[in-house]
């Protein structure tokens, strides 16, 4: 008998999307040299991580490295809680872990999701969303963003389409790949909504360390007992590499958290060191914002003539570009050019004549490379 008769059927009528992917084989193909490429792929921060970190590394006890992690992950919640210290009061118990925000991100949806479950999103968003919600049987709903404005968001829309029969309603913000801001009354509004049907909100944060901290729906936390708030170290702390995300949870959701956090070894404990100087170090944040805003004003005032732009806050390192060609396969065109983006065609509600771009350090270079696209306007 076939061993794929034992496979959960489930697997084998979805079809996943990830702009994750190594284009090493096409860039040869299209002539050009491995030397010569500039990527715009993956959400980092452009300028890496705080020279803090690289001496925190330093300070490491190699002894553990025989060890198991401590799971108490004490010294790494306190440094958390002592980072939020000025927006939400926080306890070591509403503090969770996982590999990156995404492996948050699965515990979540193991909690809320099975067969028929149903999520309501919007699109386009982080699409790794969508994939886990899949996996693990269930269905997601879109609302639109607004393509003619720029793929803004659609608040009243949002807050119609919220009902009874969803299980979870997730929000990136900022948003996964526009890079626009969803203001903190909004996300609230949607919170009351949703309350009033028992619905748990997600608000993902994977980029929230380019936005005022203000906005973190982490504020929100002890008013809202169905809000789940989502961080990564990977963006704009710089720490992608060692792969650390947590929650914060205040409600009874926690309980379930650890039930299905396994294993709960999630972390390497020798690196905390690395991941509290990433936090303490608040002027290269704000260095790096800084520059991201000037090389993102560049790219725009570039672009804005002859690409779609999407709706996008400036100091947050991502944003669409678009060919209104449908036809036309933008990440293609891009990478013959020697960049690499995120294809659009991976995100729910995009095609392929958008890509998602992430503004690099070189953004000059990059820019001279969009000037030979004139042609194709």
């Amino acid at each position: 008998m076939d061993v794929k008769t034992r496979v959960r059927p489930v697997l084998k009528q979805i079809k996943t999307a990830t702009y994750v992917c190594n284009p090493k084989e096409k860039l040869l193909e299209y002539g050009v040299s491995l030397d010569d490429v500039i990527d715009c792929s993956l959400g980092i921060n452009p300028y890496g991580c705080s020279p803090m970190v690289k001496n925190g590394i330093t300070d490491i006890d190699w002894d553990r490295l025989s060890k198991y992690p401590d799971i108490s992950y004490a010294d790494l919640k306190r440094g958390i809680i002592e980072f939020w210290n000025d927006i939400a009061k926080l306890n070591e118990d509403d503090v969770f872990f996982g590999s990156g925000s995404a492996g948050v991100l699965v515990n979540l949806n193991n909690i809320f999701i099975e067969k028929g479950s149903k999520v309501l999103g919007y699109s386009p968003q982080f699409s790794e969303n969508v994939n886990i919600v899949s996996i693990f049987g269930g269905k997601y709903d879109f609302v639109p963003l607004n393509e003619k404005d720029g793929f803004s968001f659609d608040e009243e829309g949002f807050l119609n389409a919220i009902n009874a029969s969803y299980n979870v309603i997730y929000i990136d913000n900022p948003n996964n790949p526009t890079g626009q801001i969803i203001n903190l009354g909004a996300i609230e509004k949607i919170l009351k909504k949703a309350a009033q049907f028992g619905i748990p909100v997600i608000i993902d944060e994977a980029y929230g360390d380019f936005m005022e901290k203000a906005n973190s729906a982490i504020a929100l936390c002890g008013d809202y007992d169905n809000l789940v708030v989502v961080r990564s170290f990977s963006k704009g702390l710089g720490l992608a590499n060692i792969r650390l995300g947590y929650a914060i949870i205040k409600s009874d959701i926690k309980e379930y958290y650890n039930m299905v956090n396994i294993p709960p070894f999630v972390y390497s404990d020798i690196l905390v060191n690395a991941a509290l100087q990433a936090l303490r170090d608040k002027a290269f944040l704000a260095e790096s914002r800084r520059q991201i805003r000037m090389s993102k004003e560049k790219l725009i005032l570039a672009c804005k003539d002859r690409f779609f732009v999407s709706k996008t806050a400036m100091e947050v390192p991502i944003i669409v570009l678009g060919n209104p060609d449908k036809t036309v396969n933008l990440y293609d065109m891009l990478l013959k050019k020697g960049v690499i983006t995120a294809a659009g065609a991976e995100f729910p509600g995009m095609g392929e004549n958008y890509v998602r771009l992430r503004v690099p350090k070189q953004i000059d270079m990059v820019l001279e490379r969009l000037d030979n696209f004139n042609s194709l306007f």
